[in-house]
């Protein structure tokens, strides 16, 4: 595992989704509460793109069918409206040094 340099500190604002790809691998970048987490991107109910969602009460909520994630760690908040139950996001490590933020991935 390597730390990649994704953003600069100061690039995003609370409740921030922001999609970066490292190596192969789509990583969604959130900020809450001046707080940086990094999850997969695509919801596991159907794949949809997280970094068209939202944060809501510092969780992510899916725009599709409004599943909702804890950054965090990437588990599930709220199974999908009409939908049984589903996997958690990947989750990576995140640091901030000197303004910049870095994933392990």
């Amino acid at each position: 595992m390597a730390w990649y340099k994704v953003a600069k500190e100061s690039s995003m604002k609370d409740g921030d989704l922001f999609k970066v790809k490292i190596s192969s691998e789509d990583v969604l970048i959130v900020r809450d509460r001046g707080k940086f987490f990094a999850t997969s991107v695509f919801c596991t109910h159907e794949n949809y793109d997280l970094s068209e969602g939202f944060v809501d009460e510092g969780n992510i909520v899916c725009p599709n069918h409004f599943a909702i994630f804890r950054p965090s760690d990437g588990s599930v908040v709220q199974n999908p409206e009409g939908s049984g139950a589903i996997p958690a996001l990947k989750s990576f490590k995140v640091k901030v040094e000197n303004g910049d933020v870095f994933v392990e991935a």
